[in-house]
C-alpha cells in the first residue's frame, strides 16, 4: 500500500452541511448547507426552495402546502430560521405601517 492512502474498504467521510438553522443565517445560505432533518431538507428541495430566505419569504399556509410538510415541519422552521418575511426578516428597509 502507498504510505497515505486509505484501504479499499474505508468509505469517504460523507459531506455533512455546515450551518445549524439558526435565525442568523444569511438568507442567501442554500438550503444544502443547513442541517435540516432529512424530510424537511428533500421536502424543500422537492419544492425548489434554493435558499434560506426563500423559505422565510413563504407563509406558514404556503409552506404547509407542500408534500411531507405540516403544521409540526412549520413550527420547526419558524423557531429555528426565524419569523417569515411578512414580519420584517428579510426586508429590513422597509417600514411599518
Amino acid at each position: 500500500m502507498i504510505e497515505n492512502e486509505k484501504p479499499v474498504d474505508e468509505k469517504p467521510d460523507p459531506v455533512l452541511p455546515k450551518y445549524a438553522p439558526i435565525p442568523e443565517l444569511p438568507d442567501d445560505t442554500p438550503i444544502g448547507n443547513v442541517r435540516f432533518p432529512t424530510r424537511i431538507r428533500d421536502a424543500l428541495n422537492a419544492a425548489g426552495m434554493a435558499t434560506v430566505g426563500a423559505v422565510r419569504d413563504m407563509s406558514d399556509a404556503e409552506l404547509m402546502s407542500l408534500q411531507d410538510i405540516g403544521p409540526e415541519s412549520v413550527s420547526y422552521l419558524r423557531k429555528t430560521l426565524g419569523l417569515p418575511s411578512t414580519e420584517g426578516v428579510t426586508q429590513p428597509d422597509k417600514k411599518p405601517t
